[in-house]
């Protein structure tokens, strides 16, 4: 069973959406729109990860790994979230729904400066 105390920071989970308008290059602007607000751990994390040779290299830095219940937020990927927490933003890497319990996800983050 999951220690839901530890659970003291609250953060806001930012999705990123198209608005299928464009600007003046043709590209798709993008806006940012709240997906969920709720209570979290914040842990800080140093390390990376390099895998494979050359062409098929895996490269990331974590800088924090952020935890919550997971039936309030089940997914969260790379491409179309952030995480923000006060005046601090957070690149999400991965989340990990470890042993496949569905009690917590743990998402490791690289914080933006």
């Amino acid at each position: 069973m999951t220690n839901r105390g530890k659970y003291n920071r609250y953060i806001t989970i930012y999705e990123i959406v198209q608005d299928g308008e464009t600007n003046r290059l043709g590209e798709k602007i993008e806006s940012e729109q709240v997906a969920a607000q709720l209570f979290a751990s914040i842990e800080t994390r140093v390390g990376g990860l390099l895998t494979g040779r050359p062409a098929d290299t895996v490269m990331t830095n974590v800088t924090h790994k952020i935890s919550w219940d997971y039936k309030n937020f089940p997914e969260i990927l790379p491409d179309k979230h952030i995480i923000r927490y006060e005046n601090h933003e957070f690149k999400v890497n991965y989340s990990i729904n470890d042993g496949f319990k569905n009690e917590e996800l743990q998402v490791f983050v690289t914080e933006k400066v």
